[in-house]
């Protein structure tokens, strides 16, 4: 008899060779898609200079490629081998390190990073738990930018949490979050004004970029 958690571990099991066999032809399907969510993220979080940057759920490395130059070292993650051999060879290992690990479970030290970029990723987690674990090895200063798929059940859970936080129809298929690392008391508050007022970015009152771009002057 299965429990919760071992379906969670053989779902996972199930997408990771899902992702290993699609790692041969998911540039052709969805490199544009990607890159187009990539130019949102930068519009609202310019890349920083001169720091160590994570591309969580790296695939292929064709965001991570992008990510590169400026002084940063960019490290991507991903728990599909067979995505990390597309990566590897895309990107060689100049101002880069590839790693195998689980976005729920983060294999760094706390405070790693001064920017995480987590693109669609979360349809495939508990997005609370991943979340929890993309801040913390954010550091202090940094900025999580994140997309979820609309129309997925991962939209509920995280919508419930950082609902008036969240951009929405900056891309025809995801909404975005930027946190930065005092959202981690979000979890504590759930919902209600104040906890807009004191953490992450709050949307209300003006559009929403420039909402982010006010937060990112501060």
């Amino acid at each position: 008899m299965f429990n919760k958690s071992s379906l969670v571990v053989f779902s996972k099991a199930m997408l990771r060779r899902m992702y290993d066999v699609t790692s041969s032809f998911y540039d052709a399907l969805y490199e544009g898609e990607q890159i187009r969510k990539f130019g949102v993220a930068y519009r609202l979080a310019p890349l920083p200079l001169k720091e160590v940057v994570l591309d969580a759920g790296c695939g292929t490395g064709l965001i991570t490629e992008r990510l590169r130059g400026g002084g940063r070292f960019v490290v991507g993650v991903d728990f599909s081998k067979g995505m990390l051999r597309r990566a590897k060879g895309r990107l060689g290992s100049r101002d880069t390190d590839l790693v195998l690990g689980d976005v729920e479970r983060l294999p760094f030290r706390p405070r790693s990073f001064g920017l995480v970029l987590c693109l669609t990723v979360l349809q495939n987690c508990e997005p609370l738990k991943a979340i929890s674990s993309l801040l913390r090895a954010l550091k202090s200063g940094g900025f999580l930018v994140l997309s979820y798929l609309k129309r997925s059940r991962s939209a509920v859970s995280i919508e419930a949490v950082f609902g008036d936080l969240v951009v929405k129809d900056a891309d025809p298929t995801d909404d975005f979050l930027v946190l930065n690392k005092e959202a981690t008391r979000r979890f504590k508050w759930r919902t209600g004004k104040a906890a807009a007022r004191l953490y992450g970015f709050s949307h209300q009152g003006g559009t929403q970029q420039d909402k982010v771009a006010q937060g990112l002057r501060s």
